[in-house]
């Protein structure tokens, strides 16, 4: 894990695999573990909707500000205990690409 607690890709994996410490690979709270899609859904268009913004923000559709990343892994497919392990790999703000590696 990055350690960092506003890292979204290890929020991510804690939310699916219930793992914090992963040398210790003991999941917490099993019966409240979510999927990837409802991770996801969790870290955009859902803390759009606590900050008002989900008509503007929050998804991909017509209308609302073009804010999107690309991710150098595919984390609804890779092994879930690497979720983690994804980067960045292009950010889009307002539709336009504003950092790339």
């Amino acid at each position: 894990m990055s350690g960092s607690p506003d890292d979204p890709f290890s929020i991510m994996e804690i939310a699916v695999t219930g793992v914090y410490y992963p040398e210790n690979a003991k999941a917490w709270w099993t019966d409240e573990l979510i999927t990837r899609e409802q991770a996801i859904a969790s870290l955009t268009i859902n803390v759009a909707k606590q900050m008002f913004l989900e008509n503007e923000r929050g998804s991909i559709s017509n209308g609302k500000y073009a804010d999107f990343l690309l991710v150098n892994k595919d984390v609804l497919s890779c092994p879930v205990t690497e979720i983690h392990t994804a980067k960045p790999a292009a950010t889009y703000f307002e539709g336009k690409k504003v950092f790339s590696m």
